[in-house]
């Protein structure tokens, strides 16, 4: 994980992240659903910097970077990005402003299920506790994250040393899975996104009486080393496909084409594949660069 501080800069690497195994359970009496979910956060992410000025308010720059696999515009205010928002909530929380210049450079694609602003936020509050020496400790951390989101709370945990996890609850439950190497994948983005609301809402209607948590299928996955290609697994995944018809299109041809299981992460509409090495990742990458017109990333998960 990269990582920089001096005493008025830092730098934070905001990890993407994949959900090697995703288990839905009927929604609670508030209508969130209660999850079971193998997390993993990877090398490929968004940078933060933030740095302390002694200006009255605080300034922030979001922007993708030059070399995003899918850049796109920023094209929602400031007030509901999550990284911003963050911030506030951690102010509030300290009760003291803790005015930044922050540059927020995105890689992540917005609507791909890979948590790209969860991973701001939780890169923001991480970042601040370290740049002004609040000394919260995750357990201080966690309740602030989780009310941002249901992939914050992991993230924050990421960032903190537990970049594999088994997550319960609605994400608010962190178990660390240690793994004994980096797992190589390549993520495969596409042009299209998948609306979290109406996945979850088709879920809902092709598991009427029968939704039920495999807790236990989650928590053998970690144990498999190495992790085989087709092993992950998705209760989204189907209902993604219904609500975006060419989600199931490009896993049908992506799986003819390389002859390798394809996997949706989260709620879609980003997908990936399990390769056996660091090379197996870059060749199935440039393969999918030179015949598609998708977006191929080869990463890792980030180590221990």
């Amino acid at each position: 994980m990269t990582s920089h501080a001096t005493a008025t800069e830092l730098v934070r690497h905001c990890p993407a992240k994949v959900n090697l195994a995703l288990s839905v359970g009927p929604p609670r009496a508030d209508r969130l659903h209660p999850i079971a979910s193998w997390m993993v956060a990877l090398t490929f992410g968004d940078q933060l910097t933030l740095r302390r000025t002694n200006q009255p308010d605080s300034t922030w720059r979001i922007a993708f970077a030059d070399d995003a696999p899918v850049p796109q515009p920023i094209d929602w205010p400031l007030e509901r990005d999550l990284a911003y928002r963050a911030h506030r909530l951690l102010a509030d929380h300290v009760g003291q402003p803790l005015t930044v210049d922050a540059d927020l450079c995105k890689r992540i694609p917005a609507g791909a299920g890979l948590g790209g602003g969860s991973s701001d936020a939780a890169a923001t509050l991480v970042g601040l506790n370290d740049l002004f020496n609040l000394n919260l400790t995750a357990n201080d951390l966690t309740p602030l994250a989780a009310t941002l989101g249901s992939d914050v709370a992991f993230l924050v945990a990421a960032m903190l040393g537990s970049p594999s996890a088994i997550v319960t609850g609605v994400g608010e439950h962190i178990t660390p899975a240690p793994q004994p190497a980096p797992i190589d994948l390549v993520l495969i983005l596409p042009p299209f996104t998948c609306p979290t609301g109406p996945v979850y809402a088709a879920f809902d209607e092709q598991h009427p009486h029968d939704a039920a948590l495999r807790s236990n299928d989650v928590q053998a996955l970690p144990t498999q080393h190495p992790l085989p290609p087709d092993a992950p697994f998705n209760d989204l995944a189907a209902p993604a496909c219904q609500v975006q018809p060419q989600l199931a299109e490009a896993i049908a041809n992506l799986t003819d084409m390389l002859d390798q299981p394809v996997h949706v992460t989260g709620s879609g509409a980003a997908m990936f594949i399990i390769a056996h090495t660091p090379t197996h990742a870059r060749d199935l990458a440039a393969t999918l660069t030179r015949s598609t017109p998708l977006a191929p990333v080869a990463t890792q998960t980030l180590p221990q």
